[in-house]
């Protein structure tokens, strides 16, 4: 993708079954993260996460999905999806942290236990 293309940003990120939102997390009035995040009929979707590389250790992803978990609650929305996940990615770990996990396959959705 072209840093410069603006449009090309947005078909990344965007939507068309749902509208997309972009919510920003500030710490003393900072940007220290922002997530990409989908509104969805029964839901939303967790789209991506950007944060401040020196702040890793304050878990700013988790802490968006928690947020999105949150707001879910809130508005009650039965449903938040935390996107693709592949088993052995190092940087997709984190999602083996949130529980009840479901996962859609050809056969439909179904519950993982791990």
């Amino acid at each position: 993708m072209d840093p410069d293309d603006s449009e090309a940003f947005h078909e990344f990120l965007g939507c068309p079954w749902g509208r997309t939102e972009y919510w920003e997390f500030r710490a003393g009035g900072q940007l220290v993260s922002l997530a990409v995040v989908d509104r969805v009929p029964q839901g939303l979707s967790a789209v991506y996460t950007f944060y401040e590389p020196t702040l890793v250790e304050r878990g700013l992803g988790t802490f968006s999905i928690l947020e999105q978990i949150r707001i879910a609650k809130e508005q009650g929305l039965p449903f938040v999806y935390l996107g693709y996940w592949v088993p052995n990615s190092p940087t997709m770990h984190y999602k083996r942290n949130f529980r009840p996990m479901e996962l859609l396959g050809t056969d439909g959705w179904r519950r993982v236990e791990l």
